[in-house]
């Protein structure tokens, strides 16, 4: 059981989150001793993650060279121990830290109700969340029966809900047209080409919508004069030299092929999701690109920096786009997926299994070099999107990619967009 403590706080976010609910006399004298030094540790080293076996030299050799030679052996027994444990997802301990965790949150903004500083519904969602995190089960006694009418209002909804096409052939039969509530995350190695691909389907949604509807581009990956100068290119389908040559000519053609003020960019290196909501409130999108989501700031403060406040990050932008509209957020690929031509969702940067849980689709960018340059692979690892064509939704295809001037190319042709 102590073990499982030290391995459940062997993450940074995790042991800001539960140290606190820790009762250190409590703890035997060894698995004390080492747990003491967990937050040195962090600090010093810069670590997000505990590796046992630098953390047993570290101990020994640099934090306390003085220790003798029984003090010695036992931390080399249990950090060795702790090298060798499967890291702690679930279990008594877990649910334990977890619901004083909560418990302690709902009570504290139970006091701020009180005080007038908060509202009675902050206290349900705690509640909710907590149902959601250790029970499994998102208590919401309003909505847990539907009437019959209500279902079938839910299923029209559905059905007549505004949907966008992709550009090209094979993303309309792997994915389908996308609508209120998607949530895709795109992912690809650095230079793979995820500019090119979002401003490709960014103009292509963008001359699908109506007057005074837009395209909301939150940016905080390139300059956002570089990310205009792509979604000039692939609209007019010209070279960087072509747009610059002319720049009044350029702007009158982007505008009078896709309409003005019809792509929207959010260009803030620094962008929290506060800012995505202001921005949202602001032009009221019906698409929204996110790039790159992973960098986006919010719940620094209860899960640290690490894979748990990605997971929240994940959960929240899934519930803007269940408000708002379809929201594709590109992310990275770790290096695993070098040289991949069909990537797994495995692979995605900062993750593990809740981020990937989140989105309903995960759409990967492969590339090999024994393919060329100008080739791309596209798969979607994870594919629940109501619209995607059944026998194309979990395959892979290729396609080719002009980076000069910003374009994907089908290889099968348009007779499916």
């Amino acid at each position: 059981m102590e073990t499982d403590i030290l391995l459940l706080l062997s993450n940074i976010s995790r042991y800001k989150r539960y140290s606190s609910l820790i009762r250190e006399e409590r703890l035997s004298e060894d698995i004390r001793f080492i747990y003491k030094d967990l937050n040195n540790y962090y600090n010093e080293l810069g670590k997000e993650d505990v590796d046992w076996l630098e953390f047993k030299a570290w101990v020994i050799t640099l934090k306390h060279p003085s220790m003798n030679e029984d003090r010695i052996a036992l931390v080399d027994a249990l950090c060795d121990k702790l090298h060798n444990s499967d890291p702690v997802e679930d279990g008594a301990v877990m649910k334990n830290l977890s619901t004083r965790y909560w418990a302690n949150l709902i009570s504290e903004t139970a006091y701020d109700v009180v005080l007038g500083k908060a509202e009675m519904c902050a206290v349900k969602e705690h509640i909710k969340e907590y149902n959601l995190e250790v029970t499994g089960v998102a208590w919401d006694l309003e909505n847990l029966s539907l009437s019959n009418s209500e279902l079938l209002e839910q299923l029209r909804d559905l059905r007549d809900a505004p949907k966008y096409n992709w550009s090209i052939s094979e993303l309309q039969l792997i994915l389908g047209p996308i609508s209120k509530g998607d949530f895709i995350i795109l992912a690809a190695r650095p230079d793979g080409g995820k500019t090119t691909f979002l401003a490709t389907q960014a103009v292509h949604f963008a001359s699908q919508l109506d007057d005074g509807d837009c395209v909301l581009w939150c940016n905080n990956e390139e300059s956002g004069s570089r990310i205009r100068l792509r979604q000039t290119q692939a609209a007019l389908n010209w070279t960087r030299e072509e747009v610059m040559k002319d720049l009044t000519k350029s702007v009158e053609q982007f505008e009078e092929k896709v309409g003005v003020g019809k792509i929207q960019v959010m260009d803030n290196t620094s962008m929290t999701v506060h800012d995505i909501e202001a921005a949202i409130e602001a032009c009221n999108p019906k698409v929204i690109i996110v790039d790159q989501i992973w960098k986006v700031g919010g719940f620094e403060k209860q899960y640290g920096t690490g894979i748990d406040r990605y997971a929240k990050l994940a959960q929240y932008v899934r519930d803007l786009a269940k408000r708002y509209g379809p929201i594709i957020g590109a992310s990275q690929l770790d290096g695993t997926a070098d040289n991949t031509k069909y990537p797994m969702m495995g692979s995605l940067y900062g993750s593990k299994t809740s981020v990937q849980g989140e989105a309903d689709a995960i759409l990967t960018i492969g590339q090999s070099n024994d393919e060329g340059a100008e080739m791309r692979f596209l798969r979607a690892p994870k594919n629940k999107l109501s619209y995607a064509h059944n026998d194309f939704r979990s395959a892979g295809c290729a396609i080719k990619i002009d980076k000069e001037r910003a374009q994907i190319i089908s290889l099968l042709g348009d007779d499916h967009v």
